[in-house]
């Protein structure tokens, strides 16, 4: 059998496409064929792996994010759809199934059978899909904010460690980090947030949304990390909203001494 036809009929059985019939044709065809055993068997350690990332039903926004930018590739390979061979559209027909897109999002990141087959932490996998030499800075964005909206604390601070990885990191990727900063439940990854956004100051953007975020932190360290940073910054337009986050929170008293120290330095 072509490799190619294997291929294709590999991921139709591992994807639950197959009829009853035809998956027993399989199973059938990989006891009489050892040589095509061994390399199923890697692929579904992969297709485990990737069920081990436990990425949730997507919110409609993830969804449309996710679709728009896969919408945008096919459209860009039409005007070359009648040189792909057969098995190609065979493919693309298997991977166009909404419960499987974002499994395959991380599959086509750059994961290859050796690198899941020698990582020893399998929740380490989201954070280093994004190492692939064909990876488009759009498609490494949509990994980051699709990570931001996880439910795991270790998978939204991955996100925001992917974010250093892209060249030159747009409004929206910003605008996530600020929401990140202002709503996420986790103070580490508040924090985090904070940090990552340290690296584009010079954008105004998020030197504002900076000083707005102070009156909506309720966490000590949170307040204290931002009060540093404007001093830093010597932000005077922090200072107001310093002056409200004390009228308006009942503040821990070391907390509230170094705003009082921290509006005198920036006056």
């Amino acid at each position: 059998m072509e490799q190619e036809r294997f291929d294709v009929w590999m991921m139709e059985y591992l994807s639950d496409t197959l009829d009853v019939d035809g998956k027993s044709e399989f199973e059938r065809f990989l006891q009489d064929h050892p040589e095509y055993q061994e390399q199923f068997s890697e692929m579904q350690q992969t297709w485990d792996l990737v069920d081990v990332a436990s990425i949730p039903e997507p919110s409609n926004t993830m969804d449309k994010r996710f679709f728009d930018v896969l919408h945008g590739e096919i459209e860009k390979t039409k005007e070359s759809e009648s040189s792909l061979p057969p098995w190609f559209s065979r493919i693309a027909t298997v991977f166009w199934r909404p419960q499987m897109a974002y499994g395959v999002l991380l599959l086509v990141l750059g994961l290859n059978l050796g690198y899941f087959l020698n990582s020893d932490n399998p929740s380490e996998v989201v954070k280093k899909t994004v190492a692939g030499d064909t990876e488009t800075e759009e498609v490494r964005e949509q990994l980051v904010l699709t990570l931001l909206e996880q439910p795991s604390a270790n998978k939204r601070l991955q996100g925001i460690n992917e974010v250093t990885k892209i060249k030159e990191v747009d409004e929206t990727v910003i605008k996530a980090l600020l929401q990140t900063l202002n709503k996420d439940a986790n103070v580490n990854v508040r924090l985090a947030a904070i940090e990552s956004l340290t690296n584009y100051l010079d954008n105004p953007v998020v030197r504002e949304g900076l000083v707005q975020s102070i009156v909506k932190q309720d966490s000590p360290i949170v307040q204290v990390t931002l009060a540093s940073l404007m001093v830093a910054l010597q932000e005077k337009k922090s200072i107001e909203p310093f002056k409200t986050l004390m009228q308006t929170q009942e503040l821990d008293k070391s907390v509230k001494q170094k705003l009082e120290t921290s509006i005198k330095s920036i006056i």
